[in-house]
């Protein structure tokens, strides 16, 4: 309706202004009233058939070549336009008009086919690119039209990554403490020993001959099997560091791949979301997949997660990625250091005398504690031309 009524608005406008100027020519007489008049005529006429103009009859299409970006690098779009008559367009604008960019200007074009390519810098994570609008306007300005194409493209956006070192892990690897116990992977064929029964244990695990002797029920011990998976944990708590907290994760992931280690994710947000570990080259484009669509929007706390989920008990290590610290935070990761190695980073702008205590009480019992400020996560980048 607005539409509407602008263009009838620049209808009434042209047809006012050509009458003044004919009546002017008329009842003034002489060079400069009708040179004035004859000068209008042809604008005039020109702004009349851009308001004629069939523009929602173009066909729009909508380009981006395939590959991976990771933040900060430009993408490129190409938006290719076949228009409905070949006349010269004084002024044809062409917008992405989602992301508010990428506006082409054309001037007293004859094609018919165009073609224009420009680049969209995006944040991480999947954008939808819906709609391309085309604008077309006379030369003063007196009236244009505009129509909206839906040209739908999905773009993924990765997140940054950097070289991390991981001279510490290396050293457990070497001294063979990354492979730990999976309680949950027994070798059934030999018992390693017996115990005390617990109520939940099975029936066919039950000695019966130590049971017998012993005039209690004893269970027998099995072997336990050993692996060397890693879990990368994020927390998805909202933070003011949460997209370096997920250029770590990734910077993580990345590192310990590259040393042929197993790795899974687990990401603790809103909807949390658990990758199983696995070393092979399918791995990481899966890792940076789910880190290219996590948000820091989560509301469960971190600690809540870690004795909630079972899925990545079975791995011999986990690395925490987090931006605040807590007690149960603290006391659920003691539990964890009894059992397998934990590494904790923390990502912060502040670290108190305090957070300091806190993180020697989890070093003395067995985890690994590191602090990190956002701002080497922010100026050194890179990652992406293998991504």
């Amino acid at each position: 309706m607005k539409r509407n009524w602008r263009r009838w608005f620049a209808f009434t406008g042209l047809l006012l202004l050509a009458a003044v100027l004919f009546s002017y020519a008329m009842f003034q007489g002489g060079f400069v009233s009708w040179f004035l008049f004859y000068s209008f005529l042809p604008f005039g006429l020109y702004a009349l058939l851009i308001m004629i103009y069939p523009l929602r009859r173009a066909t729009v299409s909508r380009t981006v070549p395939v590959g991976h970006y990771h933040v900060g690098e430009s993408i490129p779009v190409t938006v290719r336009i076949d228009l409905p008559w070949p006349i010269p367009l004084a002024v044809l604008s062409v917008v992405e008009e989602e992301q508010k960019c990428g506006r082409a200007m054309f001037a007293l074009s004859f094609r018919r086919r165009l073609s224009f390519t420009w680049s969209l810098r995006l944040p991480r994570g999947r954008h939808q690119l819906e709609t391309v609008c085309l604008e077309v306007g006379d030369p003063f300005g007196w009236v244009s039209k505009t129509a909206s194409f839906h040209v739908p493209c999905t773009v993924i956006v990765y997140p940054r990554y950097i070289e991390w070192p991981f001279e510490s892990l290396r050293e457990w690897f070497a001294h063979g403490k990354a492979a730990r116990p999976i309680p949950l992977h027994r070798d059934m064929a030999v018992a390693a020993g017996v115990r005390e029964y617990v109520p939940g244990d099975k029936m066919s695990w039950v000695h019966w001959k130590a049971s017998a002797r012993r005039q209690e029920l004893m269970t027998k011990e099995f072997d336990e099997q050993r692996n060397n998976d890693w879990i990368v944990v994020l927390d998805g708590a909202p933070s003011p560091v949460f997209e370096e907290l997920v250029t770590l994760a990734a910077s993580v992931s990345k590192g310990l791949l590259d040393d042929g280690v197993p790795v899974g994710l687990l990401f603790a947000g809103k909807k949390r979301s658990f990758l199983a570990p696995r070393s092979h080259d399918k791995q990481w484009p899966s890792i940076l997949l789910q880190l290219a669509e996590v948000n820091g929007e989560g509301k469960e706390p971190l600690s809540r997660t870690l004795a909630e989920e079972t899925n990545w008990r079975a791995a011999a290590g986990c690395i925490i990625l987090t931006s605040a610290l807590s007690i149960p935070l603290l006391q659920q990761l003691r539990t964890i250091a009894s059992k397998r190695q934990v590494v904790l980073y923390v990502v912060s702008r502040e670290w108190s005398h305090k957070q300091q205590s806190w993180a020697d009480g989890l070093r003395r019992s067995g985890g690994d504690v590191l602090h990190i400020d956002p701002q080497m996560l922010q100026t050194i980048r890179q990652g992406g031309e293998n991504g």
